[in-house]
């Protein structure tokens, strides 16, 4: 009996600190917007790049390079967004009841992170499916939503640890976020892993965005 009213108690705390979250960030949606659109600014870029200097009609696998494009930039982006951005949950406002966990806020901000990208993914694929073509519909959703939760738990390891490093040293706290951005370029993005020599893609290994 506790134990479900403590579930039940902490469930309410974390819906109300998703409607707290969500409230801020109507006073400023411009943020969530562009965090939102910049993904599906990238892939559209570099389509047409592609497209207008003729160098790739098709994706290395076959198919539609705006479908290669979206499902290398949509994963990529799900993981550096959710990794990112928590460090307020380690910089306590003063506003912050003590019922009110650090953790807690991590967990908001990830659940945040999933309802976002859920939406964009619908919106994004859906457009690729009725514009493009058809491939952009998954024959298996099941395990594109495993798929996705695996991303979401990398990131927030990921971001646990980027928190911490960056609690021990400001000099790590500014340039992971900067070294995140460069690796975007070795994450698969423009290449397929499997195709590289093994011991290139051995190296690569190690950029967790690879994954």
């Amino acid at each position: 009996m506790f134990q479900v009213q403590g579930l039940r108690r902490y469930l309410q705390v974390l819906g109300a600190l998703l409607r707290k979250e969500e409230d801020s960030r109507r006073h400023a949606p411009l943020d969530s917007l562009m965090n939102l659109l910049e993904p599906i600014f990238l892939i559209t870029l570099l389509s047409f790049l592609f497209y207008f200097l003729g160098r790739r009609q098709v994706s290395p696998l076959g198919g539609s390079p705006i479908l290669f494009y979206a499902t290398g930039f949509f994963p990529l982006y799900l993981f550096i967004y959710t990794s990112r951005r928590m460090r307020g949950a380690i910089d306590a406002p003063r506003w912050r009841f003590p019922i009110e966990q650090r953790l807690d806020h991590i967990f908001v901000h990830v659940i945040l992170r999933i309802i976002d990208y859920s939406v964009l993914g619908i919106l994004l694929f859906g457009g690729i499916y009725f514009l493009f073509t058809h491939q952009a519909m998954p024959h298996d959703l099941v395990e594109v939503v495993s798929a996705c939760m695996a991303i979401v738990a990398l990131a927030f390891g990921w971001g646990i640890l980027a928190l911490v490093l960056a609690k021990k040293s400001r000099l790590l706290g500014t340039l992971l976020p900067a070294i995140s951005r460069t690796l975007i370029i070795f994450s698969g993005v423009f290449f397929v892993p499997d195709f590289l020599p093994p011991n290139v893609r051995y190296v690569m290994s190690f950029n967790p965005m690879l994954h």
